[in-house]
């Protein structure tokens, strides 16, 4: 009992053991390798994902910024200077002119002069100037100022400060002496200076903007990084580093191992919580735990094998649709969940990975799910194989890539691929029906099939009890649909309940004629007898290969009841005291809905059809059916089962609305008078 109980926990294990090693060696854990500049690449490496190339991006946004010519500004300190020291200079003759400092201070005039002025003129020019007129002076003084104003004004930059042609130009058109000139162009040619100087500030936004115009340079996925043989640049060495290739922290991986296994154990918390936890999550027994948890493990392996080819390759919606016919569509979407996670961290997979799965795999389980017939398993393909093709096109064109060859055709692989997960899920779900006993409603379908060998022999060997079991079919499953049960499997229930009894059909009342057998029998005997169609029928179940809740519902659909009939028989031939376990059925009792619904059909409708005469206004069907129903109640026939107490009543009036159909009264017709 404990290694079936705890059976599952290995599979756990297992499952958390493969994600694990299948995430570490999949492309988000690229492997690293000790490298260095100017050492010789051992292999060739591409990049598992896009990566900008920094060095080369860098590269070109320098070449961009030296291109860009420099902005130019105009110092007007400089001009401001210039007149200054003019200005200067003519003050310092007038103020010499008319004044003794030269007596003073012991020096001649030219020797003042020159030490005041901040313009550097030959001896003789300062004399020429100190014996000048005041007149004379200022119109000298005004010619420098106008013609060094203009100058300054077109710009002077420090390729071209030589401005002695333009000098000589502009004097030449003033009515000053021939003398007078020459030292006025003297004047103008000390104090002229650059004023058109680069706007550093300026410049460097030019060059930052054209800088920025560059579009970054990347390395696409799965283009070439370094060659083999190659050596490695300091530009590859980058791209190495960026890609995770290099092992250059020890501790790194460390780290990304210890965060994967904190993020499985969470999950695997997660998922247990969920499925304990309501959601109409039904993990009914550990086989089916085990087979989610081998699904899951599969799906897993798979990733990992196929790690490096388009993800439209990968079958992830196959387990998902075996879970869903095995334990219902919530669980697989459930694990759908868990598998596109782990899987995007194998493949290292983008949006568009994520978004393809999600949809793709909810559209496989919604669609699987109404598929109750395998004959459906073609048309189930083409919808599952079109969402799918579609799907990944509406990505494509989502993110802006052009529908080419190339993007269309993967659009087909994906469609192939939900065509051919589908006939994988209906072809492999015999086997999986098998090993872990499950039921699915196309194998229900097939179960009601009148032709099934063990129902035409039934029909053929025990007529009476075929259409008993007929009528007790059509009232569990009319009673299922009311209650949330599942109909179709109170149907097949009520077919296959009754199946022992073909190898003793005649001591059942329905299939006898006038003699009853039992007449001349002990109450012992005929117990022995009636009590045998249940083992009987779980052989015949194990020769017809029938599943389990067949050979469920056969031992206990008549629970741990006591045969009334023989019980009280055997009390009134007796002089002693007659045990009543000695004519109760073995059991169990009912453990399913269906189960329940099996039993109490199959007595209110034997019940019903024995007292048919006796039925009226004084003894309804609705009266007999809610005796039967209260007396398995008060028996605790039904306290293994899922029913509850507002259950009791829709069933009582589903059986009494049905029966009330079936046994009608009818109008008594009077006999023709043939005179």
């Amino acid at each position: 009992m404990k290694k079936r109980r705890y059976g599952w926990a290995i599979f756990l294990a297992l499952a958390l053991i493969i994600t694990f090693f299948s995430v570490i060696s999949g492309n988000f854990f690229t492997k690293k390798v000790s490298l260095q500049i100017g050492e010789i690449a051992k292999e060739t490496v591409y990049a598992p994902f896009q990566v900008e190339n920094e060095v080369a991006t860098n590269r070109l946004r320098t070449l961009a910024a030296a291109g860009v010519e420099p902005v130019y500004k105009k110092d007007s300190t400089v001009q401001e200077k210039a007149i200054g020291n003019i200005e200067k200079l003519f003050e310092a003759v007038t103020a010499i002119q008319t004044s003794d400092v030269a007596t003073t201070l012991g020096k001649t005039e030219v020797e003042v002069l020159s030490g005041r002025s901040p313009i550097g003129l030959y001896n003789e020019q300062y004399e020429t100037l100190l014996s000048a007129s005041t007149d004379e002076l200022t119109y000298v003084k005004d010619a420098c100022i106008s013609i060094a104003s203009d100058i300054f004004t077109t710009g002077i930059s420090s390729e071209e400060s030589n401005k002695t042609v333009e000098v000589r130009s502009a004097i030449d058109n003033t009515d000053l002496s021939v003398t007078m000139k020459k030292i006025a162009q003297d004047i103008i040619n000390d104090v002229l200076a650059p004023n058109v100087v680069e706007d550093e500030v300026a410049t460097n936004e030019q060059k930052k903007i054209k800088s920025d115009k560059v579009d970054p340079v990347y390395v696409l996925a799965q283009e070439k990084i370094v060659e083999k043989g190659s050596k490695v640049t300091e530009e590859i060495y980058q791209l190495l580093e960026k890609v995770g290739y290099l092992d250059t922290d020890k501790t790194t991986k460390y780290k990304q191992y210890s965060g994967i296994l904190i993020l499985m154990l969470l999950m695997s918390y997660l998922s247990f919580k969920f499925m304990k936890t309501g959601y109409n999550l039904k993990v009914k027994d550990q086989r089916q735990l085990s087979l989610v948890l081998i699904l899951y493990t599969l799906a897993i392996l798979v990733t990992r094998g196929m790690v490096g080819l388009s993800f439209v390759y990968l079958p992830l919606s196959v387990p998902c649709m075996i879970i869903a016919f095995a334990v219902g569509p919530i669980a697989a979407a459930f694990v759908q969940i868990l598998i596109i996670i782990f899987s995007t961290t194998i493949f290292k997979g983008d949006i568009l990975f994520v978004l393809y799965f999600i949809i793709s795999g909810i559209a496989s389980i919604l669609i699987v799910t109404r598929m109750e017939e395998r004959t459906k398993t073609v048309m189930s393909g083409l919808y599952v194989g079109i969402i799918q093709c579609f799907t990944f096109l509406g990505l494509k064109l989502f993110v802006g890539s052009e529908l080419n060859i190339s993007v269309i055709s993967q659009g087909l692989v994906a469609f192939i691929m939900g065509m051919i997960s589908v006939v994988t899920v209906v072809g492999a779900l015999p086997a999986f029906e098998s090993l872990f006993g499950f039921t699915t409603p196309m194998q229900l379908l097939e179960m009601t099939n009148p032709n099934q060998p063990i129902l035409k022999r039934l029909l053929l060997e025990a007529t009476g009890t075929y259409y008993h079991s007929l009528l007790v079919a059509n009232l569990a499953e009319s009673a299922a649909a009311t209650i949330n049960a599942n109909p179709l499997m109170a149907r097949v229930g009520g077919y296959y309940h009754d199946i022992g009894k073909l190898t003793c059909s005649k001591y059942f009342k329905e299939n006898q004629g006038a003699n009853n057998p039992h007449d001349y029998m002990t109450p012992e005997e005929s117990y022995n007898i009636i009590l045998s169609h249940v083992t009987e029928g779980l052989k015949l179940a194990e020769e017809y290969h029938l599943p389990q809740y067949i050979k469920d519902m056969i031992c206990q659909h008549h629970g741990t009841s006591t045969m009334q009939y023989f019980y009280i028989k055997a009390q009134q031939e007796s002089d002693g005291e007659v045990s009543e376990k000695a004519f109760q059925y073995h059991g169990p009792k009912p453990k399913t809905k269906e189960a329940a619904l099996v039993m109490l059909a199959d007595v209110v409708e034997a019940t019903i059809r024995s007292m048919q005469d006796k039925l009226g206004k004084e003894l309804t069907i609705e009266s007999v059916v809610r005796k039967m129903v209260k007396q398995k109640l008060d028996e605790g026939q039904l306290d293994e089962c899922e029913l509850y107490i507002s259950d009791i009543d829709k069933i009582i009036d589903s059986f009494t609305k049905m029966l009330t159909g079936m046994y009608h009264q009818r109008i008594a017709y009077p006999e023709r008078n043939e005179k």
